[in-house]
């Protein structure tokens, strides 16, 4: 039986890695045609380029293990089933879930790897990612250089560009003015130039072709200096222009940059202060309305018992008139104001912490979402391959076409539970839990009735029978 287990297993393995490199690549290509207008013309270095992928490769990932599951459990047992061998087995008396085990034990091995990626890879390669991105796209392309139009971009200088290169940093025909030395005037003239980055990237270094510097002593007006170059190198601050590399310590973390013990510390903090808050509107709710009726003979103000209800209990158990009757004639306008004033504060600190408590459970839900979601997406290999299998049978026998628009549309299931059910979680509407692992339970529920419909033994390999 381990001969037979091992050879299920081997003919996964190839399919596997067909389909998550194929996942991936087309999550690359999407990638890459939406940042493409950030990357292009920023003079990037190639290495940076590479390590913006090499990140984004990580969420990239954690989605696409799940379909080369399915994928997997779909072109091998497709395959064993029309070479005849699921036949066979079957004739001798092995039953399907005796196959499957082997699957659904790599699969559940492949969920603890994919969680443990999740949540300590993934969150710091987002976090690199989202910061060099930052840093890709303060860098300004071409400098602002406009043919025959003086550019004083660069602190301290003058530059004239009579021709400019769109696809390089070339130029040509070039007059700079240098005002970073007071006691004189300078003027530069070449050929031809052109500009680049300093191996750290806090200089930009603009090399000069064929030229000529002129340079007068304000001080001394008859000292004049003319030299020629065949090459001169001007170094100049690229603060602001140049690629620079963001401390990561400085840049705030997102949900998706957080593991999930973090986000659950931060949703017990946010749980806490909203428990504050509550019980702050309650106590202020109680001060108010102790100090209103102290001194009116209408109770103790210890023994009062006030929480954010109380104005309507007291509406219903205390006579308008009793209550203006216990106060002077000449203080009771006085007093009709006081209270009036110490409403309208009371109302507009409760609105304020109503408002504060709202923003705060927002958050709470949406970090429980990314909570869920580090759990339910890994579970998900799991479910596709309990419906990959059976599938995967089904599949050959009614043609690979319809094997391919199945797992298609098991895979827009999946993630239309998914997307809306964040949605749905982030609107308050379902709990975060049910909203990320509903779709786990709908794949799991189709996974099994697909398998009771192929194997036709119903759910007896669950309780261990079969050979």
């Amino acid at each position: 039986m381990k001969i037979l287990h091992r050879h299920v297993l081997l003919a996964h393995v190839g399919p596997f890695f067909f389909g998550f490199f194929t996942v991936i690549f087309v999550f690359l290509l999407q990638f890459l045609t939406r940042a493409l207008d950030r990357l292009v013309g920023k003079g990037l270095e190639l290495t940076v380029i590479v390590e913006l992928i090499l990140l984004q490769i990580a969420w990239m990932v954690v989605l696409a293990a799940p379909m080369g599951v399915l994928i997997a459990c779909l072109m091998a047992f497709g395959k064993m089933t029309n070479d005849l061998e699921i036949t066979a087995m079957r004739a001798g008396g092995i039953s399907l879930g005796r196959l499957m085990q082997p699957v659904l034990i790599a699969s559940a091995i492949l969920v603890v790897l994919v969680e443990r990626f999740g949540n300590v890879v993934l969150p710091e390669a987002n976090h690199q990612a989202k910061v060099l991105m930052m840093d890709i796209s303060r860098k300004k392309p071409a400098f602002g250089l406009q043919e025959n139009v003086f550019s004083n971009l660069i602190y301290g200088y003058s530059i004239l560009a009579r021709k400019t290169s769109e696809t390089s940093s070339d130029i040509g025909g070039v007059t700079i003015y240098d005002y970073t030395r007071p006691q004189s005037e300078t003027v530069i003239t070449a050929e031809t130039g052109k500009f680049e980055y300093s191996s750290d990237y806090r200089y930009l270094i603009m090399t000069l072709y064929d030229g000529e510097m002129h340079e007068v002593d304000k001080n001394a007006r008859k000292e004049y200096r003319r030299m020629a170059f065949q090459r001169h190198k001007v170094l100049l601050d690229a603060t602001g222009f140049g690629f620079e590399r963001s401390d990561e310590s400085s840049v705030s973390r997102g949900d998706r940059e957080l593991s999930a013990s973090t986000m659950l510390a931060i949703c017990d903090s946010l749980q806490a202060q909203i428990d504050a808050t509550k019980r702050r509107i309650a106590d202020e709710t109680r001060h108010h309305f102790a100090r209103l009726l102290s001194g009116t003979g209408i109770g103790e103000v210890d023994s009062l018992d006030v929480d954010i209800n109380l104005a309507a209990r007291f509406d219903a158990q205390i006579d308008e008139s009793f209550y203006l009757s216990s106060i002077p004639k000449s203080e009771r306008l006085n007093a009709l104001e006081l209270a009036s004033a110490m409403a309208r504060g009371l109302q507009s600190q409760t609105s304020n912490a109503l408002f504060s408590i709202r923003n705060d459970e927002e958050t709470q839900r949406k970090y429980m979402v990314e909570v869920h979601k580090k759990y339910s997406i890994p579970f998900a290999c799991f479910c596709f391959a309990l419906v990959g299998v059976p599938l995967g049978v089904l599949a050959k026998r009614g043609g690979f076409g319809i094997g391919a628009g199945l797992s298609l549309a098991f895979f827009l299931l999946y993630w239309a539970f998914l997307i809306s059910g964040e949605k749905l979680a982030d609107r308050a509407i379902v709990s975060p839990a049910v909203a990320m692992w509903s779709g786990n339970v709908v794949l799991m529920a189709i996974g099994a009735w697909l398998f009771y419909a192929v194997s036709g033994t119903g759910f007896a390999w669950l309780k261990g029978s079969g050979r």
